[in-house]
């Protein structure tokens, strides 16, 4: 259960200049992972009503804003990576939240997928 709370489950670097820090206590995990683990939770909210209901015929637009959605967390990390600039810690959080999002809805699309794959197999 330490684990969950502590979340040491995530492949963090954790470097304190890049987490939040409340009251002297430093979060978990780095601004970017907090995106992400953000991002997941809010697409998942959105992606099952978003490829079920709202475009349940088109899941090739789905599929397409699921990858669309990782590529600003890419430029970002490999851009500072490769010192062609600084990320912000804001920077991070935003690109985190569209990667998590779009990584949410590319599991949901997946899911409904198998699901539907499932169903056909035993009509």
């Amino acid at each position: 259960m330490k684990e969950w709370y502590t979340l040491s489950f995530m492949p963090c670097h954790r470097i304190p200049e890049r987490s939040l820090i409340v009251k002297g206590k430093q979060f978990p995990v780095c601004f970017r992972c907090m995106g992400i683990l953000m991002g997941i939770l809010m697409g998942i909210l959105l992606g099952i009503p978003i490829i079920w209901i709202v475009i349940p015929s088109s899941s090739f637009i789905a599929l397409v804003m699921a990858v669309v959605l990782t590529f600003p967390l890419l430029a970002d990390g490999f851009t500072q990576k490769w010192g062609w600039r600084k990320s912000t810690n804001i920077l991070r959080l935003l690109t985190g939240l569209l990667c998590g999002t779009g990584l949410s809805i590319g599991i949901v699309l997946f899911s409904k997928w198998g699901a539907d794959m499932i169903m056909t197999i035993t009509r």
